[in-house]
């Protein structure tokens, strides 16, 4: 499965009522998880959602390499869906993007730093 494969199945699946989906192409086996809608206690085997997640799994890039500084400096409000650092995976930059509003804290992770599917990324208040 290529990545863009994955992202158009996530979209469609997206805001459909579905908690989770297991997808198999040949060796490849997917399994996706969607947020719930409704506010509900985090699972103590689950991390609670992050305001400010990795969207993929690779190195953490918190200024894109154009750009020589970072967008957003802590103490500052970022808005839903603005773009806060960048995850650089499989040789492309997958955006961070902010999934509510927020004022950004210090970040969890140093540039080139490893980072998970998932992984909180930034302290946000």
């Amino acid at each position: 499965m290529t990545f863009e494969e994955i992202e158009a199945i996530v979209r469609r699946l997206d805001g459909q009522g579905i908690a989770t989906a297991d997808i198999r192409a040949g060796r490849a086996h997917l399994r996706l998880r969607f947020a719930s809608e409704e506010a509900s206690e985090p699972s103590p085997l689950e991390p609670p959602l992050s305001r400010v997640a990795s969207p993929s799994p690779g190195r953490f890039r918190p200024v894109h390499p154009l750009e020589g500084t970072p967008r957003f400096a802590p103490g500052e409000v970022v808005r839903q869906g603005e773009t806060i650092a960048f995850v650089e995976a499989n040789g492309l930059l997958l955006p961070v993007i902010a999934a509510a509003d927020l004022t950004l804290g210090q970040a969890l992770a140093d540039d080139g730093d490893a980072v998970a599917w998932g992984m909180s990324l930034y302290e946000t208040r």
